[in-house]
């Protein structure tokens, strides 16, 4: 958004005005609002009169990345400083306001985590801590705004919603993460809809790319263990990843293991395995050739319990 400290305007002529300026520049609200510290906006806009003009050229002399306009007795905008004082007409308005940036919402934060591999890491440690906030950026540009404290996310403008776990999955070599400050995050955020984290990173999670060195200590005999349970909003009513987190959470076992205690598809233990994963909810143990071997009748007893415990569940869930 682009922010405006209006100086010399009663409240209703400052309204009057960011109004304006969100109809010249084809912007929704939210993009062009008000500010009340010099060092926190992007534009200074006074009312014409030599006192305050006087004023504002010394507050923004130190401040080059500021933008002047002063506000003439007619209404009429025009540059505070500088050889070019005519008036700006709604198309310099609009081409000022888009170049503004704090409305290109560009990102200069360090970054945290380049590529798949780092972003899986970070997103590991910081989702299960529910501390900071951060944001996915392609280009500069951010595509999803993180706040890991409130397990929540926000989609910025222009971001195509209905597709973001795809999109992500096929940007993820691509992306990298930056740390927020909650303030810089709140700013970008705006009005914009908090929407649940846990459930677009499991969608993310479950797309087929960018796992390969997971699924090769996969294959490698490591077993998975689960820390704690996934966000139920994440299972809903798939009974076999509920018999999956139940068996665990109790034990470690390789996908071979999953897939032989619960009669599932292996491919099914991995599109649990890989969102719970992402999401924190579960580490792996690599395979240690003297680990003593699972035992047959542990296999049939086990297998046969799960069995029938959600063959009851699913017996009362039908009556």
């Amino acid at each position: 958004m682009a922010r405006v400290l209006v100086v010399g305007s009663d409240i209703q002529g400052e309204r009057a005005l960011l109004q304006r300026l969100r109809m010249a520049a084809s912007l929704p609200a939210d993009m062009v609002r008000s500010c009340r510290d010099l060092d926190e906006c992007d534009l200074l806009v006074i009312k014409d009169t030599p006192a305050l003009r006087n004023a504002a050229l010394r507050m923004v002399r130190d401040r080059p990345g500021i933008q002047f306009w002063v506000e003439d007795q007619d209404g009429q905008l025009r540059q505070g400083q500088g050889s070019n004082r005519g008036v700006l007409d709604d198309t310099a308005i609009e081409h000022a306001l888009r170049q503004m940036p704090a409305a290109t919402h560009s990102i200069d934060e360090p970054c945290l985590a380049q590529g798949a591999k780092a972003i899986t890491r970070a997103l590991r440690e910081r989702v299960p801590a529910r501390q900071g906030h951060a944001a996915l950026v392609l280009d500069d540009e951010p595509q999803l705004l993180l706040d890991f404290v409130q397990d929540q996310m926000v989609v910025p403008v222009g971001v195509p919603a209905a597709s973001l776990a795809q999109d992500l999955s096929d940007l993820f070599e691509s992306l990298s993460l930056h740390g927020l400050s909650e303030r810089r995050y709140l700013e970008l955020a705006a009005a914009l809809p908090r929407q649940p984290l846990r459930p677009l990173l499991w969608q993310w999670g479950q797309r087929p790319a960018h796992w390969q060195d997971l699924d090769a200590r996969l294959q490698g005999g490591a077993r998975i263990k689960l820390l704690r349970w996934p966000d139920f909003r994440v299972l809903g009513n798939q009974h076999d990843s509920f018999r999956l987190c139940s068996l665990l959470l109790k034990r470690a076992c390789s996908v071979d293991e999953c897939a032989a205690l619960l009669d599932v598809p292996r491919e099914a233990v991995r599109g649990v395995v890989h969102p719970a994963y992402l999401c924190g909810y579960a580490a792996l143990e690599d395979f240690m050739a003297n680990a003593p071997p699972m035992r047959g009748s542990d296999r049939d007893r086990s297998g046969t319990l799960l069995a029938r415990m959600w063959r009851s569940v699913r017996q009362r869930g039908g009556s």
